[in-house]
């Protein structure tokens, strides 16, 4: 119990400025605790006490947890993108409440907990670009979400908003955008993007 304590208490210090996520790594050095039974052992006692919550494998939370953060911590070339970035930027009005749309290299993933979901949508490594860094989290700019959402729109993805009535396209840098376009390689999905946005226009 006293040694738990003290785990909690090394916790409560840390989660602020660790946005409430921790590692398995995290805790090994915040503990000094290298026996893996060991260190096992003083986690299963954080979570029956409700001090942590698993995530995921690796990943431990607390009630305070800063979702993007988590998104971040769990794929380090991820940024906040979709419906997450553009109700950042007012082009919508909100998404879902505990849900963090981020995007990816590599394959589509979701994580759920009781805390919230984080939708990892995949793409192409060369299309990993358009971020702006702020407390150290990676966000998209206002092109670079919509041009997301609309490359994920062509892929079958719905969204909870309309993408043509909801989206302020008007508030866009349409210089940007042309110079997005230029990384994609597909010219269908130019050409579709050059369309909506004649469409917004007129």
């Amino acid at each position: 119990m006293k040694s738990t304590l003290n785990d909690y208490r090394l916790i409560q210090k840390w989660s602020s400025s660790m946005g409430g996520v921790f590692s398995i790594g995290d805790l090994q050095n915040l503990f000094n605790e290298n026996n893996p039974v060991l260190l096992n052992r003083r986690i299963r006692s954080l979570i029956q006490e409700q001090i942590l919550q698993r995530f995921k494998r690796e990943f431990y939370i607390t009630e305070q947890c800063n979702m993007e953060i988590l998104s971040q911590r769990i794929y380090e070339d991820s940024y906040i993108s979709l419906g997450s970035a553009c109700a950042r930027h007012f082009l919508i009005g909100s998404v879902p409440s505990k849900t963090v749309y981020a995007v990816k290299s590599g394959k589509n993933r979701i994580f759920q907990s009781a805390i919230g979901t984080i939708l990892f949508c995949g793409i192409a490594k060369h299309l990993l670009f358009g971020f702006e860094y702020e407390n150290g989290i990676r966000y998209a700019d206002a092109e670079k979400a919509v041009l997301d959402v609309l490359y994920f729109h062509t892929k079958g993805f719905r969204f909870s908003f309309n993408i043509f009535t909801d989206i302020a396209f008007s508030q866009l840098s349409r210089e940007k955008i042309t110079a997005y376009l230029k990384k994609y390689k597909n010219p269908k999905y130019v050409s579709y993007v050059k369309g909506v946005l004649h469409d917004q226009s007129s």
